[in-house]
């Protein structure tokens, strides 16, 4: 007898839903810190290829149109199907994106993130900016990240990003508008896991109004699978058109 035969169709979807289980709990031990965020990620890992390896046990199961099997292995299906679309999704996005998790829209004179500075630990990554070994694949994959360009005043542009920030609902970290350049520093932190990017907003004067500078930088982590350039373009765009 195969182990296709010896496996009932109840115990692959009892097996499937325990499976399932593992990705909730891994993220919660991950957002406790009760271990590392990559050893949640390891058990990601194994735990798709142990659904990849279901599933098809499953389709196998479903071909062979065993009476009564059919509801407990489209059961199997859909619960190891999940899984492996969200792996599926990372791991696209891990080969789209480049190995990069610092991102400003000045590559040259990127502005500082000083209270950041003081918020990381050790095991986060430092503040400097590495232009020699970011900014080229930075402009090679978002050539459209630029500096903003608006015709109002630093103080008015000011006003209108920190009450954008605080409608994003990102933390606060630092503020000044007393001496130029003006600079909002703030964080967000991600649903999930809980990462931490800092980011901040830098206002210098013009001869025609102000130009707006970006930075957005993770904690943790070699890429940000997208993360920080996304944010940026999003908020220079709502910046933007609030500004209107």
């Amino acid at each position: 007898m195969s182990v296709l035969q010896k496996v009932a169709a109840q115990k692959l979807m009892m097996w499937a839903l325990l499976l399932l289980a593992i990705y909730p709990l891994a993220i919660i031990a991950a957002r406790l810190e009760i271990w590392h965020f990559r050893n949640s990620f390891l058990l990601f890992i194994v735990a798709a290829l142990v659904s990849f390896a279901m599933l098809t046990m499953g389709l196998l199961k479903l071909s062979k149109g065993v009476k009564g099997d059919a509801q407990a292995l489209l059961v199997v299906i859909v619960v190891t199907l999940l899984p492996l679309s969200v792996m599926g999704s990372f791991v696209y996005k891990a080969q789209k994106y480049p190995f990069i998790h610092d991102i400003s829209t000045d590559l040259v004179h990127a502005p500082q993130l000083k209270a950041a500075a003081k918020a990381r630990v050790d095991s986060d990554h430092s503040v400097e900016y590495l232009a020699s070994e970011v900014a080229q694949l930075q402009q090679n994959a978002y050539p459209q990240l630029l500096p903003l360009k608006v015709t109002q005043s630093p103080q008015a542009v000011f006003n209108a990003a920190k009450g954008l920030m605080l409608e994003n609902g990102w933390q606060l970290m630092a503020e000044n508008n007393q001496q130029s350049p003006f600079t909002l520093e703030a964080s967000h932190t991600s649903l999930l896991f809980g990462f931490t990017d800092d980011l901040v907003v830098r206002i210098q004067a013009t001869e025609d109004g102000a130009v707006v500078d970006m930075r957005s930088m993770s904690r943790v982590g070699k890429s940000d699978m997208g993360a920080n350039a996304q944010r940026i373009q999003r908020f220079l765009t709502d910046l933007a058109n609030g500004l209107k």
